[in-house]
């Protein structure tokens, strides 16, 4: 069967090891608000590892392949083999403040028309009842998200070209003009078009059981693991996208990334700041939609340069992903793969030579 239940592979995964055996230990903390469903539980496991803020005991260690969220390496309370949900949200001004923007595992920002930027945001091990601005799609999108195993992917609508070739990508479609009031509808907060919402439930409703479960997209390291040889302390990072000048800065106490955004703090629509605990910052090509001249089009295949920011440190590497179908890897210097902190992951999509890093002041 595609579909399990969480607690039955709890049932039959877990088994005691002799007290010999090795374990990490150590903290992960994920900023939420009161729609957060996932619980981090006690486990170490194979790989990826993490530990949970409560201390094993000390006789005993929990072991082996409780699965892992793919996008976050936390274990979570949902149907980790259901689809992923991507679903575009706003970033205009009158967009902001986002809602659900902190439940995503993952998100993605790629420069749309006008400089300003749009988000592509991955949920999965978290649910939330507001999701949105929800936007239109980008012929971009296509590439970005062909690696995740038939998704689900929400939109508002887009321009006919786009919404032709849409049709022809592998993802189960369920944005507005799919499953229209089934599944979205407006805020009057905002005017239109910055107020369509939707929500994680009403969107796996709509889905039909459709799509496929999502390979694990990084390698996440456990507390007592090194980072990269590579890595060195930084106070954050600035990109340049020309009408979104955005800054993450290290946040010693939440152990995130706070978000900074033309100068604002950048927070979802509950006031709490976004500040994930991965950065990365993958420099990339745009191209020319075909669906239309003014709309740059992102490029995801191939490799480039990579900042990655983990645990208050950048690391310096290399991005590469071959094939539409591959997943995107991203290595150190030296050629090994950086493993990620347990938690979400935001991944920014600049031109090369547009970001630059912020040092730590010395005395």
């Amino acid at each position: 069967m595609h579909r399990f239940r969480f607690a039955a592979s709890i049932a039959i995964s877990i088994f005691v090891l002799a007290a010999s055996a090795c374990s990490g230990g150590g903290t992960t903390t994920v900023a939420r608000s009161t729609t957060t469903t996932t619980t981090v539980v006690p486990v170490t496991t194979a790989v990826p590892q993490i530990t949970s803020t409560t201390a094993l005991p000390t006789s005993t260690t929990l072991a082996a392949v409780i699965p892992t969220a793919p996008f976050t390496g936390i274990v979570s309370e949902s149907d980790l083999s259901r689809p992923a949900f991507v679903v575009k949200i706003d970033n205009a001004p009158q967009a902001r403040p986002q809602w659900g923007i902190n439940q995503a595992d993952v998100v993605f920002e790629e420069l749309v028309e006008g400089n300003i930027t749009r988000f592509a945001a991955i949920f999965h091990s978290q649910d939330t009842e507001n999701v949105g601005p929800v936007r239109s799609a980008r012929t971009g999108d296509f590439e970005l998200l062909s690696n995740l195993n038939r998704p689900i992917f929400g939109n508002s609508g887009g321009n006919p070209t786009v919404m032709k070739l849409l049709k022809e990508v592998d993802m189960v479609l369920v944005g507005d003009t799919n499953v229209g009031r089934a599944a979205y509808w407006r805020s009057s907060e905002k005017k239109a078009p910055h107020n369509l919402l939707t929500s994680t439930s009403k969107i796996y409703a709509s889905s039909n059981e459709q799509g496929g479960t999502p390979p694990q997209m990084f390698k996440y390291r456990s507390a007592s693991e090194e980072l990269s040889s590579e890595a060195r302390p930084v106070q954050g990072v600035k990109i340049d996208f020309g009408g979104h000048k955005i800054e993450y800065r290290w946040n010693t106490e939440s152990k995130g990334w706070d978000r900074t955004q033309n100068g604002s703090l950048h927070v979802d629509h509950d006031g709490i700041q976004v500040a994930p605990e991965n950065v990365i910052i993958q420099f990339v090509r745009y191209g020319q939609s075909v669906a239309y001249a003014g709309s740059p089009e992102v490029k995801v295949i191939g490799s480039g340069n990579a900042w990655i920011l983990t645990d208050g440190q950048l690391i310096a590497g290399k991005w590469s992903r071959p094939t539409s179908g591959s997943l995107t890897q991203f290595r150190d210097l030296e050629g090994e793969i950086i493993s990620l902190t347990a938690g979400r992951t935001w991944i920014a999509l600049p031109r090369s030579e547009t970001a630059e890093i912020s040092e730590i002041k010395t005395s």
